[in-house]
């Protein structure tokens, strides 16, 4: 018996694709700002292979995408000649390339970069993302509608009737900023304030006495203000509330997640699993809200969430951007057991069926995660001439 020939195994073709680094060599990066449909221009990556194969990534901090688009073109000289498998490596090589100027473009560039490469992964292996990340756990993913702020009156019943609406439209829960706006340098509410949102609240727990309210106040009040909106909430049993305070202050967050049963939402700003170890270590929400077009892509959220689920903590996906982030949002979503909600960014237009392989398969309570390889999307070059903004990035 030879011994050789006996235990020869079989090599799965991922295995094969994987043991050659070459077929995935970056030829090419590029940048482009799409508008589509109502929304604020976005800022995307497209990275090109040796062999064809190409990979779209997003990293948006809109309104200013010149920074953005510069960072993503300043990383071409680090890229081309990479390998395309090499995400990790590659993750660190951009970050530490430009860590003396950590800030919002670089991580948006980077973001856009990552989210691209591991389109490319599962094109190249023809598989979804979420399938190299450890499967999926959730078969759709439940989603969090927006009140459209500021078209509405600031009445109860104004609110009763929009939520009553919302739920004939299939929304099981919705977000608004019912303050107004931002308050003077003392961060102060107002009792008149107060007391009108209260109305408007309970107007929505009116229209949905099993809606789920989600209220967003963006970092806007001191800590005293703060404790007066939590007190003034808690008998309309919000499922969060996000941001009382400036979202830096993570000791008067903690000190308010401690006096509450509401739960404290944050985190859509913050790069990194770095920047998240302070909100764990202070317990001071239990809800993260990463950014995937802001914290480093698909490879910085995975970790944020694997850090979040170690503290018993959930995510919420922060999402007002364009289909690739959603793609990629859906795509870690689908993969991590403590996903709670996402947000629906409220801006998904009818461009997003002609962006999605499988076609757009949303409601307003749950988004079904894309199948095809990769993300699931495609920016064709006719979509591409109709929806670029020429000369947007200089």
């Amino acid at each position: 018996m030879k011994l050789g020939t006996c235990c020869a195994l079989p090599v799965s073709p991922l295995l094969a694709a994987a043991a050659d680094p070459a077929t995935l060599k970056i030829r090419s990066v590029e940048a482009h700002v799409l508008r589509i449909g109502r929304r604020s221009d976005i800022v995307c990556a497209r990275i090109e292979t040796a062999e064809g194969i190409h990979g779209w990534g997003e990293g948006t901090t809109p309104p200013n995408v010149q920074p953005v688009v510069a960072q993503i073109r300043s990383f071409q000289k680090l890229l081309v000649g990479q390998s395309a498998w090499d995400i990790e490596k590659l993750w660190r090589r951009m970050y530490i390339l430009e860590e003396n100027t950590l800030g919002g473009a670089l991580f948006a560039g980077i973001s856009a970069i990552d989210i691209a490469l591991w389109d490319i992964l599962g094109k190249k292996l023809n598989v979804p993302v979420y399938k190299l990340l450890g499967g999926k756990i959730h078969d759709r993913l439940r989603i969090y509608t927006s009140y459209r702020w500021g078209e509405i009156p600031r009445t109860a019943e104004a609110y009763r009737k929009r939520t009553q609406e919302l739920i004939e439209q299939g929304a099981t829960a919705g977000k608004y900023d019912p303050f107004g706006p931002y308050p003077g340098p003392d961060r102060q509410l107002s009792t008149a304030i107060l007391n009108e949102v209260r109305e408007m609240i309970r107007g929505i727990r009116e229209g949905g006495p099993s809606f789920d309210i989600c209220v967003e106040a963006h970092g806007k009040w001191n800590i005293a203000s703060a404790g007066r909106i939590i007190k003034m909430l808690e008998p309309f049993d919000p499922f969060f509330l996000e941001e009382p305070v400036p979202p830096e202050d993570v000791d008067a967050m903690a000190a308010l997640q401690r006096s509450t049963n509401i739960p404290i939402a944050t985190g859509e700003g913050l790069q990194t699993h770095w920047n998240f170890r302070e909100l764990m270590n202070k317990q001071a929400a239990r809800i993260i809200q990463p950014d995937v077009a802001r914290t480093g892509g698909i490879t910085s959220m995975k970790k944020i969430a694997a850090m979040a689920d170690a503290n018993y903590v959930t995510v919420a996906p922060h999402n007002p951007n364009g289909p690739i982030c959603s793609a990629a949002s859906m795509h870690v979503a689908a993969s991590i057991p403590n996903f709670v909600i996402m947000e629906e960014g409220s801006k998904a237009t009818p461009e997003y069926k002609d962006i999605f392989a499988d076609g757009w398969k949303a409601t307003l309570a749950h988004w079904e995660i894309p199948e095809s390889p990769g993300l699931g999307v495609n920016i064709s070059p006719e979509f591409l001439r109709e929806h670029e903004v020429k000369g947007a990035g200089g």
